[in-house]
């Protein structure tokens, strides 16, 4: 089961940057660093400021 995940988790990790890296041979899939990057400003910006 481990050794299942860990194959999983890997291609997908090499999906995705194979996806990110040859854009002329799969366009139309978005950059994934760019929206983790929006997904953190966004979260920064939601963030309470912390109680007296």
């Amino acid at each position: 089961m481990l050794q299942f995940l860990a194959g999983f988790t890997l291609g997908n990790v090499v999906g995705m940057y194979l996806a990110q890296n040859y854009e002329v041979l799969l366009r139309g899939v978005p950059n994934i660093s760019k929206k983790i990057e929006a997904f953190k400003k966004d979260v920064a910006a939601k963030k309470k400021p912390p109680a007296d």
